[in-house]
């Protein structure tokens, strides 16, 4: 059976108004003479079959701009069969200065649920004329940009990049701030201001218009009525929507909504379409093969828009060798980034991913990196710098391995000795950054509890036990109960590097290059090709072995450690902490502390010249800390002068407090 589309005359009334009245309940009443009046002016399309049976017609007025359609009837037994999409596709065709289709429908009329699907968009609604004031609903088609309408007028610019966002990100805008509209306002934030114009597809009026409450309705119009709306191809939005469907679900109008939102993206100039549906996303190297747009969560767009105006920020900062380095999370970490990896016991997996992703949006306000051993990702670490005063630590995790322990300590001990270099004095662990098992090894690097976190402070500065617990008080108020009972010892070793004590012996221990890079040079480290020791470099704690000839008597703990390099270096580069030293034969020694330090027993064996039986000195050490200024060997000479001590650099010195406290401010400049 085929059907004719033609232009109606005079002759067809009797069989329009005949089809008008079986459907009257929802097409109302138009007079004889005025239906003869639209036949004459060849105002209405009709179809028909085989037979020449009228089956459908559509009545339509002509303005200069637009079409207005008053009646769209369809027999009941020919619906369904793409009659209606026909009168209308002629209709369109017909077109000639007319850039849009206009009608009012009913919207308690099943034909509500029709007009999307033959591509008009609900623009806005008014009540009805009847005493029942049923709510009549205007649909629009674009033929044309049409300026009477500022939904039809797209506002870019060669400084901007016109993203289109789907109707989730849309709606979230107008909604209270939670964990589940954060991600998606993030894309309101001011530094993307005159980087990214947010636009919109018609279809988001469609699914703006199945919402149940008007003022909602009415409410989401206004505000979409402030987006700029891109101008598609409509031929070419249903060859893609078309594909589309043999990639994506479509069963559901959510579903067929996603597909038309693509689909006339493709069929635009926008390159861009970003959401937060993750059937979407996991379909995106698909979509982008198939229409070449680029599908992307919130999350990956504002992190490549980070990455292009921050790029110092994302160079990676080697720990050991080339294998082994800190990594800003990039765009291109997102799609295959080990969520699962990180999980905490009983912890939800969406939950998780939206809680970092809610971080990400907010690059300007939280750093996110990742710890690299070669090709994998064995730590995060999610970081916010509130003002210079605090490092807060809101997120921090170690994947499961061999090593995971030993990350661990790292990962809590890096992030000290970071909050160090850029000179901030106070550390936070936010109780849900960690896992449980992260406690003690908190604690042991001098973290105390308060509340909701874990606090240390690190100050590198000389200052006196009142002035201690003066800056305590004035940084952190609620914690400085904490200190109140420590002794100087105590205090000091909670706030290292700071140098306060003056019951402790002080020393400059001189340590060889190789030595020094494995055992607490990361940066040094770093930059050499084989890097240092993975299992000792990362330790807070460690052990050096020394030759015990003269026994060195005077080296006991506790005491502070300034540690002179040696050879080619020629500086003072770190201070520690002396835990412990232990002078006993080579076998004794190295069982001991074998975990620690970075000689085997090759080296231990040469250290006693082969004298099983001789003794030999172990130090360890913690806390740990490099100068932000290394110090030269001129300057050292200049201030063992000026204090007029004498200097030795091939074995241990006591160094005077005074002195001690001299150095400790040239590596640790304001």
């Amino acid at each position: 059976m085929s059907i004719t589309i033609s232009k109606l005359t005079s002759a067809d009334l009797v069989a329009v108004d005949k089809l008008m009245k079986w459907n009257r309940r929802t097409l109302g009443f138009l007079p004889r003479e005025a239906l003869r009046d639209y036949l004459e002016k060849g105002g209405v399309w009709g179809a028909k079959n085989d037979d020449d049976q009228l089956i459908g017609y559509l009545l339509y007025g002509i303005n200069r701009n637009y079409f207005r359609i008053f009646q769209l009837c369809v027999l009941e037994q020919y619906q369904g069969r793409g009659v209606a999409r026909r009168l209308v596709n002629t209709l369109k065709k017909s077109a000639t200065t007319q850039k849009v289709i206009k009608l009012h429908c009913r919207r308690d009329f099943e034909a509500h649920h029709m007009w999307p699907k033959l591509g008009f968009v609900p623009i806005n609604e008014k009540p009805g004329r009847s005493s029942a004031r049923h709510t009549l609903t205007l649909w629009c088609l674009t033929l044309a940009p049409y300026d009477q309408l500022e939904l039809f007028q797209t506002k870019t610019s060669d400084e901007t990049i016109d993203i289109v966002i789907d109707a989730q990100i849309f709606f979230h805008f107008d909604r209270s701030d939670s964990d589940a509209t954060r991600l998606s306002k993030a894309l309101l934030s001011d530094f993307l201001i005159g980087s990214l114009n947010l636009c919109i597809t018609d279809e988001l009026f469609v699914e703006i218009d199945r919402h149940s409450d008007s003022s909602q309705r009415e409410k989401s119009r206004n505000r979409a009525y402030g987006f700029p709306k891109i101008i598609h191809d409509a031929q070419l939005a249903e060859h893609f929507e078309g594909h589309l469907k043999k990639i994506l679900p479509n069963r559901t109008p959510r579903e067929k909504s996603d597909i038309r939102h693509l689909a006339r993206t493709a069929a635009s100039d926008v390159n861009f379409f970003v959401t937060r549906d993750q059937r979407l996303l996991q379909k995106a190297d698909a979509i982008e093969d198939m229409t070449r747009i680029q599908v992307l969560s919130p999350t990956e767009l504002i992190i490549q828009f980070h990455e292009l105006s921050e790029r110092q920020s994302y160079i990676p900062a080697r720990v050991s060798g080339l294998g082994l380095e800190w990594r800003r999370l990039t765009s291109d970490d997102i799609p295959s980034f080990p969520f699962i990896s990180f999980l905490d016991q009983g912890e939800r997996l969406g939950k998780f991913r939206g809680r970092v992703n809610n971080f990400l949006a907010s690059p300007k306000q939280y750093e996110c990196e990742l710890l690299w051993s070669g090709r994998e990702i064995c730590a995060i670490r999610i970081l916010e710098n509130n003002s210079g005063n605090a490092l807060t630590v809101h997120l921090g995790r170690v994947v499961s391995s061999n090593d995971r322990l030993l990350f661990e300590h790292f990962l809590i001990a890096d992030t000290v000795y970071k909050a160090v270099k850029e000179n901030i004095d106070i550390v936070k662990f936010d109780r849900t950054a960690i896992v449980t098992r992260l406690v003690a090894d908190l604690l042991e690097v001098g973290f105390t509890k308060h509340n909701d976190s874990f606090v240390k402070f690190c100050f590198s500065r000389c200052l006196k036990h009142r002035e201690v617990l003066g800056e305590i008080s004035r940084l952190s108020p609620e914690s400085s109960s904490n200190y109140q009972n420590m002794s100087p010892l105590e205090i000091e070793r909670h706030c290292s590097p700071l140098g306060m004590a003056a019951d402790q012996d002080h020393f400059l221990i001189p340590i060889r290059p190789g030595y020094a890079i494995s055992l607490f040079d990361r940066y040094q480290s770093a930059n050499d090709l084989f890097g240092g020791k993975k299992s000792v470099l990362l330790r807070w704690d460690n052990v050096y072995y020394r030759s015990s000839k003269t026994c060195h008597r005077m080296l006991k703990p506790p005491a502070r450690i300034l540690w002179y390099v040696s050879g080619d270096v020629k500086k003072v580069i770190a201070i520690s902490h002396l835990d412990t030293v232990e002078i006993d034969t080579p076998k004794v020694l190295f069982g001991k502390f074998k975990k620690f330090g970075i000689l085997e027993w090759k080296d231990v064996y040469d250290l006693c010249d082969g004298g099983l039986s001789k003794e030999i000195m172990a130090l360890k050490f913690s806390h740990t800390f490099l100068f932000r200024k290394p110090i030269s060997l001129d300057e050292l000479r200049d201030i063992f002068k000026e204090d007029r001590v004498g200097l030795t650099l091939q074995s241990p010195s006591k160094v005077p407090m005074k002195t001690f406290q001299k150095l400790f401010r040239l590596g640790y400049p304001d």
